[in-house]
């Protein structure tokens, strides 16, 4: 009678292969569900108030399947904090991509935002907090100033594809306009989670409108070098 398959007799190295997959496929699995059991935990509790144990618990895991995918609390909310940043970038930039002006793309944008402040306020009330916890921190800051630095750079190249595509000469360079929008945004969610009603919807877009008014113009009109 054949002996059972180990798994790595063959010579051409596929059931260890396989093997490897499945590993690693179960390893993204279990960050996925810690991933997703920290994002309700942490959106109930805040980062704070969301422990470890709960976290753990939520995803069906022990502790110690927590800590063998994260180092811990902080490393996990800085994973789910780069995840979102890069959703909300994708929708970002699918909302504002075939916008017909500099001025339409500002208004999509900020729509998109306020839409977002709407449907998920928990989660800018967490990056709030984590903004203040992390900015305290001198560990910790450089890593949570590389995430916030994820939408300024989306928004530089939005920024900068728009110039290239309507013909446009800027007045300041684009990243630095990326960080006014960004700030601008910021501001806007805290005034609105803070009293809803007195901020219309369409604030955003009109003032986004009036700063790209005032910060372009067509590279047409700037006149060429004079001759010597």
């Amino acid at each position: 009678m054949a002996a059972p398959s180990t798994g790595k007799e063959h010579p051409d190295g596929h059931a260890s292969t396989a093997t490897r997959l499945t590993r690693e496929q179960s390893r993204a699995n279990t960050r996925e569900r810690l991933l997703s059991a920290a994002r309700g935990a942490f959106a109930r509790n805040g980062f704070h108030g969301a422990s470890v144990d709960e976290i753990a618990s939520e995803a069906g895991f022990s502790t110690g399947a927590l800590y063998s995918n994260f180092d811990g609390k902080e490393d996990l909310f800085l994973e789910l904090m780069e995840r979102e940043i890069d959703e909300h970038a994708r929708e970002l930039t699918d909302a504002v991509r075939a916008r017909a002006s500099m001025a339409e793309r500002a208004k999509g944008g900020a729509r998109q935002w306020m839409s977002m402040i709407e449907r998920e306020p928990e989660l800018l009330l967490l990056f709030m907090e984590f903004w203040a916890y992390g900015v305290r921190d001198p560990q910790v800051r450089p890593k949570v100033a590389a995430r916030f630095a994820q939408m300024r750079e989306v928004l530089t190249q939005l920024i900068a594809d728009g110039v290239r595509e309507f013909d446009l000469e800027l007045a300041l360079p684009a990243e630095q306009l990326a960080i006014a929008i960004d700030a601008l945004a910021d501001g806007i969610a805290r005034q609105k989670l803070a009293d809803p009603e007195a901020v219309p919807d369409e604030l955003m877009g009109r003032v986004l409108s009036l700063l790209f008014t005032a910060v372009t113009r067509p590279a047409s009109d700037i006149a060429p070098p004079s001759a010597s």
